[in-house]
Parts: C-alpha cells; sequence; structure tokens
C-alpha cells in the first residue's frame, strides 16, 4: 500500500477552524486510504465532481502547499480529496454569509437515544439516572430535503443521494461529496454518537465528551486529536498495521450501512471512551454539591484509544472507498 504523507502533512490549522470532529490529519487519514482503494477511474470521477465546487479556487486551489507536485495526478488528487473531507469544518470558519450558507453543526454527531435499522442500542451513557426513552429515526425515504436533515445519519442519506444522482447541480454535488468525505469519518468517531447524562452536572448531556475535563484538554478533544499526538508517521504506520489485521474480504462484502458503522462505535463509546473515574468523579461531586474535578487519563486508555483510533479511521477509509466504487 503506498501512502501519500505530503498529503498528510498538508493544511493542519486552514483558516483557523476549530477542531470539531477527527482533527485536520485524521480526515485527511482517512481520505488517503480511501484513495487506496479506489477501483480504477473512480478516483478521477471523484476529483472531476470536486472541481465543480463553488469555492473550489478558494479553499482549494489556494491553499496547495508549496510541497505538493501539482503536476503528479495522484499526489495532486490525494490531496484535493483529503481537502475535501477536512472542507466541512473548513466551512465553520468562512466568512458570515459563506458560513451560513455552507456550514451545519448538527451534520455532524447524533443523539444517543435516536434509533434506525442496524443502530439498535443507545449510545448515551446515564450516571444515576435512568435511560431516556428510544428515539425512531425516519427511514431513509423520508429524508426528502434539506430541512429534513439534522443528525450525521440522516446528513449521510441526503448528501450520499446527492452525490450519487449525475442530475444534481455541478456545485451542490461538490459540496455534498465532501460532506460525505467527513460524515463517514465523523460518524466512525465513537463520541460523536452520543453523550454522558447525570441528574445534575449534565441533566443536558456533556456534548460527546466536551464537558468532561482532563488533564490534557476535554474528552472530545482528546479523541479528536489522537493521531497527531502520536505523530503523523507512527499514526500512517499504525493504520495500515491494523488494516492488515482486519478480514478485508469480510469487509468489502458487508452492506454498506452507516447505522452499522455508528452501532460500532456506540459500543465503543459506551465501553471504552469514558474511563471509570468519569463516573465515579461525578457521582461524588454530585452527592458533595461541587463542580467536577479534573480526569486525569492513563497511559493504558491513552494507548488504547490512539489504537482504536487508527482502526475506526482505517476503518472508515475503507469503506468510503466501496461506497463510491459501489455507486460511483
Amino acid at each position: 500500500m503506498k501512502i501519500l504523507l505530503p498529503m498528510l502533512l498538508a493544511g493542519l490549522t486552514v483558516f483557523g477552524a476549530p477542531v470539531a470532529a477527527w482533527d485536520s490529519v485524521g480526515h485527511r487519514v482517512s481520505a488517503q486510504i480511501a484513495v487506496e482503494y479506489l477501483e480504477p477511474g473512480v478516483r478521477e470521477r471523484l476529483v472531476a465532481i470536486l472541481r465543480g465546487h463553488p469555492r473550489f479556487v478558494e479553499d482549494f486551489l489556494e491553499q496547495v502547499p508549496g510541497f505538493i507536485d501539482t503536476g503528479d495526478e495522484l499526489e495532486f488528487d490525494a490531496w484535493l480529496l483529503g481537502q475535501a473531507a477536512f472542507w466541512p469544518d473548513i466551512a465553520r470558519g468562512l466568512p458570515r454569509g459563506e458560513r451560513a450558507r455552507y456550514h451545519r453543526g448538527n451534520w455532524h454527531y447524533i443523539d444517543g437515544a435516536w434509533l434506525r435499522d442496524a443502530a439498535t442500542a443507545q449510545g448515551n451513557v446515564y450516571v444515576g439516572i435512568d435511560p431516556f426513552p428510544d428515539i425512531a429515526g425516519p427511514a431513509v425515504e423520508a429524508i426528502r430535503g434539506e430541512s429534513d436533515v439534522d443528525n450525521v445519519v440522516v446528513a449521510l442519506d441526503y448528501n450520499m443521494r446527492l452525490l450519487a444522482d449525475p442530475a444534481t447541480e455541478a456545485g451542490q454535488r461538490a459540496v455534498a461529496l465532501c460532506w460525505v468525505l467527513h460524515l463517514a469519518g465523523d460518524i466512525h468517531q465513537p463520541l460523536h454518537t452520543g453523550s454522558l447524562f447525570s441528574a445534575q452536572l449534565f441533566e443536558s448531556g456533556d456534548a460527546g465528551g466536551n464537558g468532561i475535563d482532563t488533564s490534557d484538554g476535554n474528552l472530545h478533544a482528546v479523541w479528536d486529536r489522537a493521531l497527531r499526538e502520536q505523530g503523523i508517521l507512527d499514526s500512517v504506520d499504525s493504520i495500515i498495521d491494523a488494516m492488515q489485521s482486519m478480514d478485508l474480504n469480510e469487509i468489502e462484502s458487508e452492506p454498506l450501512d452507516w447505522t452499522a458503522w455508528m452501532h460500532e462505535s456506540r459500543a465503543l463509546m459506551t465501553s471504552v471512551a469514558y474511563p471509570e473515574t468519569v463516573e465515579r468523579e461525578i457521582l461524588s461531586a454530585e452527592r458533595m454539591g461541587r463542580d467536577m474535578r479534573e480526569i486525569e487519563l492513563s497511559e493504558d486508555y491513552l494507548a488504547e484509544m490512539r489504537r482504536l483510533s487508527g482502526q475506526r479511521l482505517g476503518l472508515a477509509g475503507l469503506r468510503i472507498a466501496l461506497l463510491f466504487n459501489r455507486n460511483l
């Protein structure tokens, strides 16, 4: 497998956009892995679609780093698709009018009580309180327009339909490509698939770990930048190792169902993402009527987080490729 490291090194702080999901490195990694598994001709079709983006000049061509060889078609295409995968986060930092046109904050995550299809178990963690009732998500067929889209699952429903339809207006189709690349990565991040709730401190939820302070930043941010802290070269190596240890034939034969991908992420969220010290600290703080103290994450926890993050991004990249191979 040939990994184009220049593509991964580019654009770590594009426009100063805030990190909201996997960081720039994570999204570029999943896009590059996707490139490796695309069937002949699909990469070229994707880039042709992307060139219809309404902001292709400003957000793509004018942002190409000097070390990218634009004369090398594979290298340049890989960088463009990596930029596309990160672009929905870039949209957060656009001028107000453009931001309102393209930024969709609630597309990046989902309420953990929301269920549909293969997502048969909640992603919320409940500390000292009873679980909330399940929310029955609408069927794919019910998502008819953007006004129906309010979470990562239905955003994938909507944008994949736009992308797969050659009759979609060129600019809209290019934007949809960016969202599909991005959201397929987001739904593989466990802390995008639910939240933690408690009786007092997190009555309205912790926003997928954003409300849990650790010695390294909030818990959500720690997961988002898992690969950055390990280092780009080591992260790429670990993902390649993870891919080689998987049964790729089994993965390639599975239905392309993002509710199943979310189900996997939720299993990790409820069993791994919140260390036991979080629940103990919340219960203690609520009993004593004080604020929650900062959580110290163990080296074992961080090592497992990095391993799982590499595995999830490897799966995301492969599944993105399969999605495009089958639909484009």
